[in-house]
Formats: C-alpha cells, structure tokens, sequence
C-alpha cells in the first residue's frame, strides 16, 4: 500500500495529537460517617459542605495518605463548624501532565456536616 504525503501528515497529525492528550483516573467511595459518633450523643446537621486537597509529584502519582484525608476533612468540616460528615463522598482523580512525568492528584470530599453534643438522647 503506498502513503500519500497527505495520509502521512494526517496519521503523524493524529499520533501528535494523542501525546498531547492528558490521562486522567478516578474513583471513589461512599461512607455513612467520618468520624465515630460520640456515645449518647445528639447528632445536629448543620448543611452540606465540600473540600478539595491537591498534590502535584514528578515521576509517579501520589498515593492517598492519612494527611490528605485528615486535610480534606478538616476543611470540609470547618466550613459549618462541624464535628463529623454523614453520608459522605470522597473522590481521587490523578492527571497527567501531556508529554511529562507530572502527576496531579485531587481528593475531593462532599458530605453533610453534623455537630455531636455529648449527654442524653432526646427520645421522641
């Protein structure tokens, strides 16, 4: 089969075009709570709330650690003054800078932020 000069720059066009293109991955997880309720305790919403942390590495992605979780829901939380997110979502998305070994990972966390006031229960 003989390339035309056009089908040449054509497919090289479509090969530099896919290098440009930057990868990304997600995922996530659900959770009914983030922080073990107090004992006895009244448990207040107080609204919904979301926070994101980011971490940029050379040569490989970073992993999710205790410090990015404890960061993103600390944030999260301090927006209403909460003790705890109920029903929450976290999501990790890491990009890849096109052509470089640069890795950008992104927690995200979005949730109902609770205040938990130790003592009875109020029983309805």
């Amino acid at each position: 089969m003989n390339f035309t000069p056009y089908m040449l720059r054509l497919f090289l066009g479509a090969i530099f075009l896919t290098m440009l293109a930057s990868c990304s991955f997600t995922g996530g997880e659900l959770g009914p709570n983030s922080h073990f309720p107090y004992p006895n305790s009244n448990v207040e919403p107080l609204g919904s709330v979301s926070a994101e942390v980011s971490r940029t590495k050379f040569l490989s992605a970073q992993f999710v650690d205790q410090e990015m979780i404890d960061e993103v829901l600390t944030a999260a939380l301090r927006q209403k003054g909460g003790d705890s997110l109920v029903d929450y979502k976290l999501s990790v998305t890491t990009t890849q800078v096109p052509l470089l070994p640069i890795y950008t990972t992104t927690l995200r966390v979005s949730g109902t932020a609770v205040k938990m006031t130790i003592g009875q229960q109020q029983v309805r």
